[in-house]
């Protein structure tokens, strides 16, 4: 069998191949995605307020720790919803609820995780009908689309993580073997960090370990001023070309007016922003994507417009 090297070439090389090519690179300006997380006290929220304040104007806030965030509406102006259940589909929603602001602010992230209807909820709930591994197979595509949605929001998106606490037995200053609470890895699935442009650890003393920055100016830094950090973030996110999500794509897929050749301009932006899984609602009111709705409606608007031929046709 031929192998692609093989294949024949003209006179100019091998012969392109229609879906794979390739182009020079340039840095893409995009909305920053973030994760904060710290023990009780280090300051988690607050931080994370602060640089939503530098990375946007307008700042929804997706509560779900029973309105804390409502604590430091004299420091920092936003809009803010409170959750009870944490349904990863649910924060999909409020992400399209929220298409509208600059910067949304997860607090915390981590009821989606492990909080009630969170992904290891779903799971253990459906763990005794076929496995924890039939359970994880049907939760799995749920976590997935959650993720695409923050990933697709168009603005800036701030996730706010809990650490779990242990307790360690450790000597004190007199010598004695006393039990100590220590901060352990933040409640979020393994490997979230890959999926952000910038996370950092926040200290008791409210300091910010960047353990991950795309930022060169932040790498590896121990930073105090969190405003700074997010204007620092915002200089970083709009250089470059603009391939951001947008929320005018969201607007475009609902116009009641648009036609066959409009649409199909529509897909091919979402394309070539990667804004397809942007959280979005169907024809039916139910949770969708905006890749998933623009390719019915593009569905639909082709069939009307090869009714229409065949009319024409007949008359």
């Amino acid at each position: 069998m031929a192998t692609a090297a093989e294949a024949p070439v003209s006179a100019g090389g091998l012969v392109p191949h229609t879906q794979f090519q390739f182009a020079q690179a340039a840095k893409e300006a995009r909305p920053v995605r973030a994760l904060l997380d710290g023990p009780p006290g280090s300051n988690r929220l607050i931080s994370a307020l602060r640089m939503a304040s530098a990375l946007g104007d307008t700042i929804a806030v997706i509560d779900t720790e029973r309105g804390r965030s409502r604590q430091y509406a004299d420091e920092v102006t936003f809009d803010v919803t409170e959750m009870t259940s944490f349904d990863p589909k649910d924060l999909c929603l409020a992400l399209y609820a929220a298409a509208s602001y600059d910067v949304v602010v997860l607090a915390s992230w981590s009821a989606f995780w492990s909080g009630p209807e969170g992904v290891r909820d779903q799971v253990a709930q459906r763990g005794g009908k076929g496995g924890r591994d039939a359970a994880w197979d049907e939760v799995r595509p749920v976590e997935r689309q959650m993720i695409e949605a923050v990933q697709c929001f168009p603005g800036h998106v701030i996730g706010v993580l809990r650490n779990r606490l242990e307790a360690v037995l450790a000597t004190d200053a007199a010598g004695r073997t006393v039990p100590t609470r220590v901060s352990m890895r933040a409640e979020a699935r393994d490997g979230l960090e890959y999926d952000v442009d910038f996370a950092a650890s926040l200290l008791p003393t409210h300091e910010m370990v960047v353990t991950k920055s795309a930022a060169p100016a932040l790498a590896d830094e121990v930073l105090t001023d969190a405003v700074a950090v997010g204007a620092a973030l915002r200089k970083w996110a709009d250089e470059g070309v603009d391939r951001a999500p947008r929320t005018d794509m969201l607007h475009r897929a609902y116009d009641g007016e648009a036609t066959y050749e409009s649409l199909s301009e529509l897909a091919r932006e979402i394309q070539e922003c990667r804004a397809a899984g942007m959280a979005a609602i169907d024809h039916q009111g139910k949770l969708t994507t905006l890749g998933d709705l623009v390719s019915f409606r593009l569905s639909r608007a082709y069939a009307r417009s090869q009714q229409a031929n065949a009319q024409q046709g007949a008359a």
